[in-house]
């Protein structure tokens, strides 16, 4: 028969080992929390950095900002993620010389002036199309700091503002998961989180609607851009 110091001694081993597992558990919930809250500020930094972005060269592209001119082609490249891959993640790089417009000539616009680039801001440099052009194309681009090209026109600035658009729903992804800790691995269920939000009663509206205003934009703006 056991004695009765074994018998004392089997319920506390016992709540040792709930308050051990009960510990485990706790520092595996923190670290959840924490992971989620960094995937927040991640989505944020992503969000803030694509907007940004796409906001300079809509500006640019749509004539706000920036220098007007002439980008003389002198050869193109495409580059695809992947071997053999030719259908996403194109990019296209063409090196040439830009010519920028004198006074609003709009001959320099249309691809008149010198082929030698000489007297240009910053004439020569790399232009990333959505096309690749033959070597001698002359396209009308805006220019800003730093020898950024833009192709000119509202077709340009449609794309860049979907970009905008979709930073939208970004920035609304990472408030949530910041303010909740959602999205950490084997973390809160994505229904406890949105139950769990603070100030849920103004914030879930709000981030609805953000989101939403972003996928309809960036639905809109695309559209302008094939079919405006």
């Amino acid at each position: 028969m056991r004695s009765a110091t074994d018998r004392r001694g089997l319920p506390a081993s016992l709540g040792v080992l709930r308050r051990g597992l009960a510990a485990v558990t706790s520092r595996r919930n923190a670290a959840r929390y924490v992971l989620g809250r960094a995937v927040g500020l991640v989505l944020l930094v992503l969000g803030v950095m694509v907007g940004v972005i796409s906001a300079k060269e809509a500006a640019l592209a749509a004539g706000g900002t920036g220098t007007q001119g002439t980008y003389t082609v002198e050869e193109c490249h495409e580059r695809y993620p992947a071997a053999g891959s030719r259908h996403a993640g194109r990019t296209i790089s063409c090196t040439g010389a830009f010519h920028p417009a004198r006074n609003g000539d709009s001959d320099d616009r249309e691809g008149g002036g010198s082929a030698s680039g000489t007297g240009g801001v910053n004439p020569f440099g790399t232009f990333h199309p959505d096309a690749v052009y033959p070597p001698g194309t002359r396209v009308p681009v805006q220019t800003g700091d730093g020898g950024t090209y833009v192709a000119a026109g509202w077709k340009h600035a449609w794309g860049n503002l979907a970009g905008v658009a979709v930073a939208l729903p970004m920035l609304a992804a990472g408030v949530f998961c910041l303010l909740t800790g959602f999205g950490a691995r084997w973390g809160r269920s994505f229904a406890d989180s949105w139950d769990g939000l603070p100030g849920g009663f103004v914030l879930r509206p709000l981030l609805l609607s953000v989101a939403g205003m972003g996928i309809l934009g960036a639905a809109v703006f695309l559209f302008l851009q094939h079919y405006g």
